[in-house]
């Protein structure tokens, strides 16, 4: 999950929704019945559901495994895993909660068989696991920022104990903030002319004060946090870049006093790491905004 899937989804949920049911009950063919129009073909069917199955077991896999490395090597047990423990458990939690139901809605999308309940805890698990999904990267954005450009603060903010209360705190803001878009969640009935009652779960609520309710989720979860995120990678380059000029100023001096040999292996380890550091806070970047 990153931010930019957090933000489309939110954004486009209940009109993709509301696309994919007004097509699956409006008659494709004159002389086809209400009932046939309501079945995806088979020919699409078949595909996303394979695509679903690998991404679900894969999914499931791969966090378990995260989870169960962490928790049993205590030589991992490190700030950084600590929020990658938080992300496996958030991708865990929207593969279980969704994908499920979602390929149960492909087969047979002309029924919500699962109840008002269930569609409620659905929507529930899907804006938690993306809030703290986002909560995790800026947390773990801002832990890099002050290892990179903040050392020595970082060294009295980065204790483990310090780090569990944060993820913690995420998951309890995850939670609490998640509530207002999940309480609009609900089944929402059509009784067609020429066929059975259809049901699905959608977004149902028209009170006022949950009319701007994933608007502002959006805001608060997607362009904050990305204009944040986006600021302390820059500022990160900015000190790297800063570190590397400083480093080649002092070995000019250096290869001056005939002192090459003993340098430049130093000064070369540096600035490939120094390359290392940018490039994987790069790809990082770019991965949370795709």
């Amino acid at each position: 999950m990153n931010l930019w899937n957090v933000s489309f989804h939110r954004e486009n949920e209940t009109d993709i929704n509301n696309t994919l049911f007004t097509t699956e009950t409006k008659n494709l063919d004159l002389n086809a019945t209400a009932e046939e129009n309501i079945f995806y073909p088979v020919t699409l069917v078949i595909p996303i559901t394979v695509i679903y199955v690998v991404i679900f077991l894969t999914g499931l896999l791969g966090n378990v495994s995260t989870c169960i490395v962490i928790s049993r090597n205590k030589s991992m047990h490190t700030a950084t895993n600590y929020y990658l423990f938080s992300l496996a458990i958030s991708d865990l939690l929207l593969l279980v909660s969704g994908l499920p139901p979602e390929m149960y809605r492909i087969w047979s999308p002309e029924t919500y068989v699962f109840g008002e309940a269930f569609c409620v805890l659905q929507g529930f698990a899907a804006e938690t696991s993306a809030n703290a999904t986002v909560l995790t990267i800026t947390a773990f954005t801002v832990e890099r920022y002050l290892a990179i450009c903040h050392p020595f603060l970082s060294h009295t903010m980065s204790k483990l104990s310090r780090a569990v209360k944060y993820v913690i705190g995420i998951w309890i803001t995850a939670l609490c903030l998640a509530a207002p878009q999940a309480m609009q969640f609900g089944v929402e009935y059509e009784q067609q002319d020429d066929g059975p009652q259809l049901s699905r779960c959608t977004v149902v609520s028209t009170q006022f004060y949950f009319q701007h309710a994933f608007e502002i989720s959006t805001f608060v979860f997607f362009v904050g946090p990305m204009t944040l995120i986006t600021v302390l990678y820059v500022l990160i380059a900015l000190k790297l870049r800063k570190s590397r000029l400083l480093s080649m100023q002092k070995r000019v001096p250096s290869l001056n006093n005939g002192n090459d040999e003993t340098c430049t292996p130093r000064t070369s380890r540096s600035t490939a790491a120094q390359k290392r550091v940018i490039k994987m806070l790069g790809k990082f970047l770019v991965l949370s905004i795709i």
